[in-house]
């Protein structure tokens, strides 16, 4: 991260996702992770302009003992570890990288969360350009809409349980809602294209009211991300338990989490209205 904003490279990127969290959130506290997932920070940006610029900067990198390669797989980015430290036995360690369209709110800068291993790293961290909290929980609960990944479910028990964070519980709502609405019908400005994801469905407050079991989870990474591993029954109780205001809908919500594509006038007055209002002269 130092060495991309040397290279003037991350000051145009916002950071987003699980890794985000425990970088600047929870630090240590947080569940392990190992992808890299960025948006564009300005409306003006090309995600794969700024992607381009990006892998340009990272492949080849040395620093110290360690060196960055680039690879592509199945068209997505990969960034690969190598070093020179004498440890052959940590296998192909890979980070995902993605950098999508930027967030509807404006980013925020946020320190990391210092750990005892930074005194190690040569140097002061730059903080980091990060999607809002509010921003990065609702992509999240527009994921679990659709499938139920543990290390999502994980990462939004562990937000409402942190004494320190403080989340909008109104704005992350409405942020679901409006993701899960373009996650199904897609949304496009004169800049940018938010794709419609093929396993997208409108929003279905029972998925946040009734308590998920084991069995519907559908991944078993999170053993491999956290210690100790959780029980994912409790984990379904607990995710359910402190998001019932998932369900506490505005009747401009509950319009559009029906997921009607007749309704993309509301939602691009929503979208006008977002903190910041970003979006104002984007959307026709």
């Amino acid at each position: 991260m130092r060495a991309l904003a040397e290279d003037g490279v991350l000051e145009m990127l916002a950071f987003k996702g699980g890794t985000a969290l425990r970088k600047v959130y929870a630090g240590a506290r947080g569940r392990f992770s190992t992808d890299l997932d960025f948006s564009v920070a300005g409306l003006e940006d090309d995600p794969v302009g700024v992607k381009e610029l990006v892998e340009e900067a990272v492949d080849g990198k040395e620093i110290g003992p360690f060196r960055y390669r680039v690879l592509d797989h199945r068209e997505r980015a990969h960034i690969a570890y190598e070093n020179n430290l004498g440890f052959d036995d940590v296998g192909d360690l890979k980070s995902k990288l993605d950098i999508g369209a930027p967030p509807w709110l404006p980013p925020v800068m946020r320190p990391w969360i210092p750990l005892p291993t930074h005194d190690r790293y040569g140097g002061p961290l730059p903080d980091l350009p990060t999607v809002r909290l509010e921003e990065n929980v609702a992509e999240k609960v527009a994921r679990l809409n659709r499938r139920t990944f543990a290390r999502d479910a994980f990462d939004l028990v562990w937000v409402m349980r942190e004494p320190g964070v403080a989340l909008d519980k109104a704005l992350t709502r409405r942020l679901a809602l409006l993701k899960c609405w373009v996650d199904k019908n897609g949304l496009s400005t004169p800049r940018h294209v938010w794709s419609p994801i093929a396993d997208a469905r409108a929003f279905e407050g029972g998925r946040w009211l009734a308590p998920r079991a084991a069995k519907d989870f559908d991944d078993e990474q999170i053993g491999l991300l956290t210690t100790p591993l959780p029980d994912l029954d409790e984990l379904g109780r607990d995710l359910s338990r402190l998001y019932q205001w998932m369900g506490e809908l505005t009747a401009e919500e509950r319009t559009i989490a029906l997921g009607n594509g007749a309704d993309r006038g509301t939602v691009f007055d929503l979208l006008r209205g977002l903190d910041g209002g970003r979006l104002i002269t984007e959307l026709w």
